[in-house]
């Protein structure tokens, strides 16, 4: 096989380009708005596309320069329609299906560990994938079950946690790690989650299960597999959000879109069968033992996200990040721009209002079903797949890496300073390892989303590489390098403050 980049593996390679995007049609009602075909446009960057704009042009990935407001008009194309599961399909779904929940996938017979990097069951190669400054022990590192650390159809993607879903850092009883998984190298284009017991006082800590997201059809009876990279995740109260496309048979090609989960709404399929759906009285997950069906969606104007230059286009939602140090409290998004230096670009950062937690739907919306972006901002970071946004010191901050592509290439970690109120420009230029606007790799290898526990004050974050020595995928010879690390905040922020 050609060798591609895997910083990310299905963004560098066809699963990045947009297509044309068909209604998906969610228990008997479009949860998105019907599309016509469109010219695809590779969210890379290639062609026309990649023209870079003066300011890109101007940074690299070693100094990408200060953080700026975009323009006026940018925020028009990142507006969000809610779109609603029927409530009667919703309690069609309800009454047809077992449910379960979130207590007992974590506290159940786990079919499958984590392990401390320390122990033998990791290897050397897992380990060396952490962050190097700041320091991170071994101890506070974990390896995947050994299918899970090879696979080549599968790649970890975003992260959240109960730390989202409540300030305490628990679920009810529980502290959970959400790891959102999408397929490569096979056909059927789909995303799976782990959700992992990380309770020290727990007999299953370290244990997890997978779910897999689906897409009620045919008014609550019946159901098909989400199509989506699993790049962003944000756990909200009872709600999780995950980035999608909006449908088509090249649907998974697509990333404008949000789509809500609750948890309230687990299901428990009754055959291990490798299909997906209804078929008689006999239900089937892929193969996986639990289902999570969506209960709505946030959709962009367009039916397909672009990679021009301008800061206008359509988005390619990548990673998703809650923001609790806010008020009131924000869904913070950006995208995805290539490390390729021959087609840098400026990468965009925005935030949507949450709505209070008793809600139905997590954004907030107005009259007419709309979610505006309160803020949206350029940056020449590049290679982001993963943030976490806090405000320290009066000052909005941005917590993120660019992902350097290659075998055993370590990361770059950022502490990006955002414009604050009435500002165009932000105060301060970006800081890396060692508090220099150098861009040392000293962070992860091929970092993915990452997820903050407050009670804890500690940042979660995982990678995703599997290739082989050379950087191939898919492989038969792969090497291990896809871990799940914590760090403190304490010591995350002394690496990258001056």
């Amino acid at each position: 096989m050609p060798r591609i980049s895997l910083s990310r593996a299905s963004r560098r390679g066809p699963a990045r380009t947009g297509v044309a995007v068909a209604a998906v049609a969610l228990a008997a009602m479009a949860l998105v708005p019907s599309a016509t075909a469109a010219n695809s446009a590779r969210a890379e960057g290639a062609g026309a596309a990649a023209v870079m704009s003066p300011v890109a042009a101007a940074r690299s990935a070693a100094h990408p320069g200060r953080a700026t407001r975009a323009s006026a008009a940018a925020a028009a194309k990142l507006r969000l329609t809610v779109h609603r599961v029927p409530d009667p399909s919703q309690k069609k779904m309800d009454a047809t299906f077992a449910n379960s929940s979130i207590h007992t996938i974590v506290n159940s017979a786990v079919n499958h560990h984590l392990h401390r990097s320390s122990t033998s069951a990791c290897t050397a190669d897992e380990r060396a994938a952490r962050p190097t400054y700041p320091s991170v022990p071994t101890n506070s590192v974990y390896c995947w079950d050994k299918g899970d650390a090879t696979t080549q159809h599968w790649s970890p993607q975003g992260l959240t946690s109960s730390g989202d879903s409540d300030g305490d850092g628990m679920w009810g009883t529980d502290r959970v790690l959400v790891s959102g998984w999408g397929s490569a190298n096979q056909s059927a284009k789909l995303g799976r989650l782990a959700l992992i017991n990380a309770d020290v006082d727990s007999t299953h800590y370290l244990g997890y299960r997978w779910a897999l997201p689906v897409i009620p059809i045919n008014g609550g009876t019946d159901f098909r597999p989400l199509k989506s990279h699993m790049g962003g995740m944000v756990w909200w109260g009872d709600k999780l959000l995950v980035t999608g496309s909006l449908g088509g048979t090249n649907e998974h090609k697509h990333h404008n879109a949000i789509y809500v989960f609750s948890t309230k709404h687990i299901y428990r399929a009754n055959t291990s069968a490798s299909w997906t759906g209804k078929r008689g009285s006999q239900v089937s997950a892929h193969g996986y033992q639990y289902f999570w069906p969506a209960i709505g969606s946030y959709s962009v104007g367009d039916d397909h996200c672009s990679a021009t230059s301008a800061d206008t286009r359509t988005p390619c939602f990548d990673g998703l990040a809650l923001d609790r140090s806010s008020n009131p409290y924000t869904l913070v998004a950006n995208e995805f721009v290539t490390t390729n230096p021959k087609h840098y670009r400026t990468a965009r950062v925005w935030r949507y209002k949450l709505a209070p937690t008793s809600r139905l739907m997590p954004i907030a919306v107005n009259s007419a079903g709309h979610a505006d972006p309160m803020d949206v901002y350029d940056t020449g970071i590049v290679g982001m797949q993963g943030t976490f946004s806090r405000t320290e010191n009066g000052e909005r901050v941005l917590y993120t890496a660019d992902s350097v592509a290659g075998p055993k290439v370590a990361g770059v970690p950022w502490r990006e300073p955002l414009p604050g109120a009435g500002q165009r420009t932000a105060a301060h230029d970006p800081t890396s390892a060692h508090g220099s606007t150098t861009g040392a790799r000293t962070w992860a290898q091929h970092s993915e989303g990452m997820t903050y526990m407050p009670d804890q004050q500690r940042v979660w974050s995982q990678t995703e590489w599997a290739a082989d020595s050379n950087g191939d995928w898919p492989t038969d010879h792969p090497v291990r390098e896809r871990v799940l690390f914590t760090v403190p905040l304490s010591s995350l922020r002394g690496a990258l403050t001056p």
